[in-house]
């Protein structure tokens, strides 16, 4: 039982070890195991992560002729360009403009201008567009076989690192196998995500001829939200993704002031309390009568001269 419950914990152990280990190839960078069984498969993964850095650029090159000629800033969006297109064919008059994918080819309808500047950059950008499909399609299957060999690959690591024996004394080759399991697993989810990529890439290229064709035509089309650089890409090789500074903490509320104490009213002196009826008010006393001042002194008599 105690021999079974640590089995368990290493397990535990290892799972959480390589969720927590970086990967070179999830981040576009090089792996290079030392073992020719793997290596070759791992610079084909880098290859195509760094031709797919450049997609982006390739979808602004593709539309770069139409964005010269509607005099828009080169990161266009596609409901943008698509915009200025249908405003565009709305000043040649009669029924605007009809493109043909196949050759392709724009031509003025009902009456409408020949816009020569304009048609030349439609055709121009929808046989870059074609093209680019093209090639996507095929890098598409590519992609996914590639996705596949990865996974027998990881297969093969897996059942090599179970059967390690006594090299599982040797932390150090344990380390090794143990990481590149985990590049493996990478590369293979790497591949999955660029043929996602690719497919959708296809259909967004799609939708933006179908929207073309209408604006030409001066009809409304929905808005399909994507900006002119395409959808996310791996990093460049020899870069680690941007990590986000942690926002700092808004700074507190201030709390609202309390409003001053209005100033009490004074007190009125209390009022003296009503006496029952029927009783007399209390008498006042009489007044003192001033003390009388004392008779003034009679003056002395007179005394009688006697010689």
């Amino acid at each position: 039982m105690t021999r079974l419950l640590w089995s368990l914990v290493g397990l535990v152990a290892s799972v959480l070890l390589v969720a927590c280990m970086e990967s070179k190839v999830a981040q576009g960078q090089r792996f290079v195991s030392g073992d020719q069984k793997y290596d070759p498969y791992f610079e084909n993964v880098h290859q195509q992560q760094v031709a797919a850095s450049t997609w982006p650029d390739d979808k602004k090159s593709v539309r770069r002729p139409l964005v010269n000629a509607l005099a828009l800033t080169p990161d266009a969006s596609d409901d943008t360009i698509i915009s200025a297109t249908r405003e565009r064919a709305k000043k040649l008059g009669g029924g605007g403009a009809k493109l043909e994918l196949t050759g392709p080819h724009v031509t003025a309808q009902g009456g409408a201008t020949n816009d020569g500047a304009l048609f030349g950059a439609v055709e121009e950008s929808v046989r870059a567009e074609q093209e680019r499909a093209r090639k996507l399609r095929g890098l598409m299957e590519k992609l996914d076989e590639m996705a596949k060999q990865g996974g027998e690959l990881k297969k093969d690591a897996d059942k090599a690192f179970e059967n390690r024996g006594a090299n599982k004394a040797d932390e150090k080759k344990t380390e090794s196998m143990r990481q590149l399991r985990h590049e493996l697993g990478a590369a293979v989810d790497a591949m999955k995500s660029l043929a996602r990529d690719a497919t959708k890439s296809i259909k967004e290229g799609d939708e933006f001829l179908d929207d073309l064709g209408s604006a030409l035509q001066m009809k409304e089309t929905p808005k399909r939200g994507r900006g002119g650089g395409g959808f996310k890409t791996p990093a460049p090789p020899g870069t680690k993704p941007a990590t986000e500074e942690p926002k700092k903490p808004a700074p507190p509320a201030e709390e609202p002031k309390k409003p001053a104490p209005k100033a009490e009213p004074p007190k009125e002196p209390p009022r003296p309390k009503p006496k029952p009826a029927g009783e007399k008010p209390a008498e006042k006393p009489p007044a003192e009568k001033p003390a009388e001042k004392p008779p003034a002194p009679k003056p002395a008599p007179e005394e009688v001269f006697n010689p």
